[in-house]
């Protein structure tokens, strides 16, 4: 069964593609966005280990860190 590419796919796929067009900012809100859908997920009592579309959230949370600290865009 594949599983159906949904809100935080799209945020890293849309981060990914800000990041080669050289849209630092819009490509470090598409990662916040998909960090703080991940908080609302956690607040609502999904653990690091459950997955959300098909991938575990503690790894879905390492994606989009090491994404915006491979790429500078972690602010201060």
């Amino acid at each position: 069964m594949q599983v159906e590419r949904q809100v935080l796919h799209y945020c890293f796929d849309q981060a990914r593609n800000n990041i080669k067009l050289g849209d630092s900012n819009e490509a470090r809100d598409c990662a916040d966005r998909g960090i703080a859908y991940i908080a609302s997920k956690r607040s609502e009592g999904v653990d690091a280990k459950d997955k959300i579309e098909g991938v575990r959230v503690e790894l879905w949370l390492e994606r989009f860190w090491m994404f915006l600290e491979n790429h500078n865009l972690l602010l201060a």
